[in-house]
């Protein structure tokens, strides 16, 4: 496969995707993608793809045995405690 596809956009705003790229990144007609803007162009994926960046995003932040949501309802109970406390 080559590193670059050239294509038109018609005049409907619509680009053709090639079927071996479509079949390589598993989009299937019909199915929603998302753009994000790069330094080099239009980023293409799938919702699901981006959602799994963004979770190993998080989880190289946080470190792999972090669970937010256990400590976001131990804070809450705590600032609940607080409050029934005054």
């Amino acid at each position: 496969m080559h590193d670059f596809y050239r294509a038109k956009i018609n005049d409907e705003g619509r680009l053709v995707i090639p079927a071996a790229y479509r079949k390589q990144y598993g989009l299937g007609a019909g199915q929603e993608v998302m753009f994000r803007p790069t330094q080099e162009g239009l980023l293409i994926t799938t919702y699901d793809q981006a959602l799994q960046r963004f979770q190993d995003d998080v989880a190289s932040l946080v470190g792999p045995d972090a669970n937010l949501a256990d400590e976001l309802i131990a804070d809450r109970r705590k600032e609940a405690a607080k409050e029934s406390e005054e």
